[in-house]
């Protein structure tokens, strides 16, 4: 009689750390959240520039969705934050909007403005799972397992 081994089993089925599993699943995470993300902010960041950030920054497979650009969390959490000082979110210049050097921002009482609100905005991993994204995922990773 054979004996049975976990680890193949898993293998066999793409459960594996990496496998075609745990690939499918980082891909439709990124799908299902791209409707979601905002693709500019009022006065502010493209988001455009997020969406592909999270393109660039996923390793497919390690179970980690990763949106990394210098506003991702400020867009992430909805809130302006601003100096400390001059109580503004940054000046504009001939290049873009700037702030000044070394300061480090503090959240403020309002809401960033999202152009195509309400679907894209803040907290764009949670709402899209809410939204039908864990029914996707789940779908997508019972097709991938390796019969």
């Amino acid at each position: 009689m054979k004996k049975f081994d976990a680890q193949v089993c898993i293998k066999s089925l793409g459960l594996e750390e990496g496998g075609a599993v745990q690939q499918v699943v980082d891909q439709t995470v990124l799908d299902v959240c791209e409707p979601y993300i905002p693709m500019d902010i009022a006065g502010g960041a493209s988001g455009g520039g997020l969406i592909q950030s999270g393109i660039e920054n996923t390793v497919i497979g390690s179970g980690e969705v990763i949106w990394r650009a210098p506003y991702a969390h400020y867009v992430y959490e909805g809130i302006v934050y601003v100096d400390p000082e001059t109580h503004a979110a940054g000046f504009l210049t001939e290049d873009g909007w700037r702030s000044r050097k070394d300061v480090s921002k503090i959240p403020s009482d309002r809401q960033l403005q999202y152009q195509g609100a309400p679907r894209r905005g803040s907290h764009w991993v949670d709402r899209s799972m809410q939204e039908g994204g864990i029914k996707a995922v789940e779908d997508a990773a019972r097709k991938a397992v390796k019969k």
